[in-house]
């Protein structure tokens, strides 16, 4: 794949310096560029060939994609970070709660035997109660 992404580069600046050097008369003709403002005055630049101005664009709109997705790749970063501090915390949240739970079954275990042994205790008392009420 990245091959083909290499050839098809080569093929596309191959047809671009085709288009340039077959059209080099008309991108050689000088172009003024002029910027007329209602506040200030009317400005115009020195006269330049036409390849020099489109390159010069080329080169400001090529800044400026770069720079946006810089932009982008650190907003998506930053949301990264903060997507994994948030996971972190749920997770020792988590962790406490298991803890916690774990502690809760141990603590009704406890108890629940507890209640057994009592519960026995209680039965073998009034067992022995009632046999001594039955000898009477």
């Amino acid at each position: 794949m990245r091959y083909l992404k290499v050839f098809l580069l080569v093929i596309i600046f191959f047809i671009v310096m085709m288009f340039f050097v077959q059209n080099q008369s008309s991108f050689s003709e000088p172009v003024v560029l002029k910027l007329d403002l209602l506040l200030i005055p009317a400005m115009e630049s020195i006269p330049l060939p036409l390849y020099s101005v489109m390159l010069i664009c080329f080169a400001l709109g090529a800044l400026l994609v770069l720079l946006m997705l810089m932009w982008d790749r650190v907003t998506i970063s930053s949301r990264a970070i903060a997507a994994r501090r948030k996971a972190m915390t749920l997770e020792k949240k988590l962790n406490q709660v298991e803890t916690e739970l774990a502690n809760l079954a141990t603590k009704h275990n406890e108890t629940e035997t507890k209640l057994k042994t009592e519960l026995e205790e209680t039965e073998k008392k009034l067992n022995t109660v009632l046999r001594a009420s039955e000898n009477e």
